[in-house]
């Protein structure tokens, strides 16, 4: 934390360098080192607004743990924090640059908060263990921190509460350690992730192609000998020398990641090799430890918060189980907080079909009683399975991705997809002794761990049962569902009780479905069917697919809620949506749900009963209740409580306050409030730049009453020839609309453009507003100085606008930024003078008050000054303010002549609104 700011610093200095390098030879001649000024502040102010978004993600994400609904630790506290203070750095350093150091108070504050957040942030001191490699009889859950989560918990289960688990060894994080740092393997990582900024994780193909890059060099490497004699002796310990019978001996090599299993479930991000053998784990450990930088793995870590400095590897290596049947139990009802049933997924063959909802498994749910009676059953058709693969490939399936290692060709081996006998696929895949025997093993899991758990079993050929990892069960719950596996009969809070099984008025889509994660979630249908739909998923769309995948994880933190045809309540991608709590529905039936459910359609995912209704259900809404704090109180919670003293509250609310200047900021909140206000302030006064630039600008050809010169930014003007060049150069070219690529400035020329003000008679004169008008101009000399019919100036870039114009005697400003992410979108527009005296002017101000008013902008009045502000908008409706700027721009030109009565203010307002722009006189 002491380096945080002096990094950041020289982070930023390097940047601010290449910046100024890069825009100065854009243009020829000194013309050019014009334009860069211009460039080179936009560039400054879209990185202020891209870190003000970013900070405030950050800030919202903490202010949903603080209510203690969701599970995090420590790493999630620190990489905040780190996060917090790198984007406020950039705030900070920006709005300096953009005003001329004028607010270098801000360092100071800023480095005071962040000595304030060391004061209360407990440094951890990691430990590493004495050995490569440990066997299971010598491990348990406090070990954690040197074998991972799932291999603790493997040891702990054997060891402490003696259930029958996989014979096997853990390869430790010491091996990891020296793995990465042999070769200058860690640092040669570290140089390709660092090409990677936190907005790449919704860039699906960079992503994936950084990710490849890591991967290749990680598998590059040798595992270091020291390591592989290691394994070599502990695998002979157990099983025999490889030359011997023990060559017949298949292993799982599993990731065991530190931190996995822990306070966040990482359900799906890692690798599984199954059925490998003796000569091939050195291979399957590197693709493991490759793993860590899967693309799904990255996005992951990043959307929660956690650095790849807190995340260790660790793998488990353990025999192969060949089981005749598999799958997931539940200690309880993952998102009925009611219901303590426990539930039970099977399918025949291997277990990874029920985790990862491939196939409908069966479904049993028991009672927690002596005698664990059944209480229903679930058979559905179970056409095919995974079984370990050994020689013959006859009447087999070869898997891609990780079941098969179809994508490690280096593995042999590996698992396979076959039927299953006409006779057992309506069969359940359970017997009931069994299916006693497990929930026996589960409920002692849940009375030794103190939490529900979720926990994978296999059957092995013997009839004996093992578990194969058990890990905290992260319930989800508001309230109880109301149909779905495991629903008890208890009462439901009083505002679900009351209503009738769907809501009257609406229409359902989707009656029945199972609830995989709780809650309500209402947007425009999309359906993903490849991994390039995920790379244009809209934010607050509802997903919706054939089948459940956890790398819909890159998506989850905007989508709204998810819908899959098939997939099982206990898979991966169920547990990631309950931890990112996105409601969740699956098990529909083929086709369903993408025949009902067309791409753009407003719906609203019932995620207590399972229901999809088309449209919004605003009772819904208002019937969902807090979930419970299970967080609070613990210690974990208690000092992310006091870290976010420092970060999230605001004490500069007033902008106009005293109080608002860098002195009166106390938080990370207030700084980044003072920046964003401070910087549209900067921006501004881009137009006062613009009337000194009259070298660097285009003359637009266009039908307007005002002579408007354009300065583009580099991206507001789609290419043309050379002569363009030149005549920018001389300043004698003029420019078409049609070359104009700037969204906010089309928007705002549509307006001014509008056909009802090119068939508008001349307005009539108000013969005694205009010789007040006449009147106030010969007694007031002042206004000499104001120039009649100066230049107007449009400052653009392909989402960016500064629009500036002196007509007559008032002059306008409109700022605006129009692109996808709607929390950087805003307008600006300042209006302010007139030829009239001051009360006619005030009256005109008062009256586009009204007018953008009625459009939602907020509005502040002084004298004959309006400022108004339309912000974080979707780009249509950015631009359809702009459009309405447009019009009303040219409305009020000589308006203040006709405000002789304070009626005419509304009169004016009412006319504008109703899209009358021919006034008459009053």
């Amino acid at each position: 934390m002491p380096t945080i700011i002096g990094n950041i610093k020289q982070l930023i200095r390097t940047r601010l360098r290449k910046s100024r390098g890069n825009k100065s030879s854009d243009r020829p001649g000194h013309n050019a080192e014009a334009n860069a000024v211009f460039r080179f502040k936009y560039v400054l102010f879209k990185e202020l607004l891209a870190a003000n978004s970013e900070l405030f993600n950050i800030l919202a994400d903490m202010e949903q743990k603080l209510k203690g609904n969701h599970i995090f630790g420590t790493a999630y506290i620190k990489n905040q924090v780190i996060r917090s203070m790198i984007q406020a750095f950039k705030m900070v350093k920006n709005l300096n640059v953009l005003s001329g150091n004028k607010y270098m108070g801000l360092y100071q504050v800023l480095e005071k908060i962040n000595q304030e957040i060391k004061s209360v942030t407990a440094e951890k001191k990691e430990l590493e263990p004495l050995f490569y490699v440990i066997p299971y009889t010598d491990i348990l859950k406090k070990d954690a921190d040197f074998v991972g989560g799932k291999s603790a918990n493997l040891g702990e289960i054997q060891n402490a509460l003696n259930i029958p688990v996989p014979e096997g060894f853990a390869i430790t994080v010491r091996a990891f350690n020296r793995f990465l740092d042999t070769g200058n393997l860690r640092s040669e990582i570290l140089k390709l992730k660092n090409l990677l900024d936190v907005d790449d994780i919704h860039d699906i193909e960079r992503l994936n192609r950084l990710s490849q890059n890591i991967r290749d060099l990680i598998k590059s490497k040798p595992v270091p000998d020291v390591i592989m004699t290691d394994i070599t002796k502990a695998f002979e310990t157990l099983w025999g020398t490889p030359s011997s019978s023990a060559g017949n001996v298949r292993v799982a090599m599993r990731s065991s990641a530190i931190g996995e299993d822990g306070d966040l479930s990482f359900a799906g991000q890692y690798l599984t090799l199954l059925n490998i053998g003796f000569d091939q784990i050195g291979d399957a450990y590197k693709s493991i430890i490759a793993g860590l930088y899967s693309a799904r793995s990255i996005s992951y870590r990043i959307s929660m918060g956690i650095a790849d400095d807190d995340l260790s590897m660790a793998v488990a290596c353990i025999r192969m189980v060949d089981s005749v049947a598999g799958g997931v139990m539940y200690t309880r009802h993952p998102y009925n907080i009611l219901d303590d049933h426990i539930i039970i997924n099977a399918v025949w063959g291997l277990g990874p079909y029920a985790v990862d909802g491939i196939i409908r498994p069966d479904t049993y749910v028991v009672e927690k009683s002596d005698s664990f009676p059944i209480l229903s059953r679930d058979i559905p058709e179970k056409a095919v399975q995974l079984v370990c693969y050994h020689e013959s490939k006859d009447n087999c399936n070869a898997l891609p991705g990780d079941y098969g290692n179809g994508s490690h060709p280096e593995m042999t081996g590996g698992i396979r997809e076959v039927p299953v006998p006409l006779e057992k696929r309506s069969a359940p895949a359970m017997s009931d002794d069994l299916i006693r025997q497990l929930s026996e093993y589960g409920q002692k899991l849940e009375a030794h761990y103190k939490c529900a758990q979720d926990i994978e079993w296999a059957v092995d050929p013997d009839g004996k049962i093992i578990i194969l990892q058990s890990r905290p069960l992260k319930i989800n719950a508001a309230l109880p569902a109301s149909s779905g596996p495991g629903t008890s009969a208890q009462p439901r809070p009083a505002s679900i009780q009351k209503r009738p099984g769907s809501i009257p008025g609406y229409k359902v889509i989707i009656e029945e479905s199972e609830v995989a994660s709780q809650g309500i979630g209402t947007g425009k249908a999309f359906h993903v069917k490849s991994e390039q739909d995920l790379s244009c998923f809209p934010v607050r769309a509802i997903l919706i697919a054939h089948h459940s995948s956890p790398e819909y994880t890159v998506v989850m933190r905007q989508c709204s809620a998810i819908i899959t045809e098939s997939g099982s309540i206990s898979g991966h991608m169920a547990a990631l949506a309950r931890e990112f709590n996105v409601p969740t529905l699956m098990g529909l039936g083929a086709e369903k749900v993408l025949q009902d459910i067309p791409s753009g359609m407003e719906i609203t995912v019932d995620g207590f009963s399972g229901r999809v209704y088309q449209g919004v259900v605003k009772e819904l809404t208002a019937a969902v209740e807090k979930q419970d704090a299970h967080m609070k109180g613990t210690p974990v919670h208690e000092h992310l409580e006091k870290i976010s003293g420092f970060m999230l509250p605001l004490n500069l609310i007033n902008p106009k306050a005293p109080e608002f200047i860098p002195s009166g900021c106390r938080t990370l909140h207030d700084i980044a409030r003072f920046c964003h206000e401070l910087s549209y302030i900067e921006m501004f006064n881009v137009s006062d730049m613009a009337s000194k630039r009259d070298q660097c600008s285009y003359r637009l050809s266009a039908s307007l009453p005002i002579d408007l010169h354009i300065i583009d930014l580099g991206t507001g003007i789609k290419p043309g020839g050379s002569d363009d060049l030149k005549a920018l150069d001389t300043c004698l070219g003029t420019l078409s609309i049609d070359r104009i690529r700037s969204v906010p400035f089309l928007a705002l020329l549509e307006g001014m453009l509008n056909k009802n003000f090119n068939c508008v008679e001349p307005r009539p004169v108000n013969f005694s507003g205009f010789l007040s008008v006449m009147q106030e101009q010969m007694l007031s000399p002042g206004h000499v100085e104001e120039r009649f019919g100066d230049r107007s100036y449009a400052v653009i870039a392909d989402k960016y606008l500064n629009f500036s114009s002196r007509v007559g005697y008032h002059y306008s400003v409109v700022d605006a930024y129009c692109g996808e992410t709607v929390n950087k979108n805003y307008i600006t527009f300042s209006f302010k003078g007139g030829a009239a005296d001051n009360i006619k002017r005030n009256r005109r101000v008062r009256a586009i008050a009204l007018i953008l008013t009625s459009f939602d902008f907020a509005v502040d009045v002084k004298e004959d000054k309006i400022d108004a502000r339309f912000q974080k908008y979707p780009c249509p409706l950015i631009r359809d303010r702009l459009d309405i700027l447009g019009r009303l721009l040219l409305f009020t030109r000589q308006m203040d002549m006709l405000m002789t009565t304070e009626d005419s203010i509304k009169w004016v307002a009412d006319n504008f609104i109703a899209g009358n722009y021919k006034l008459s006189v009053l």
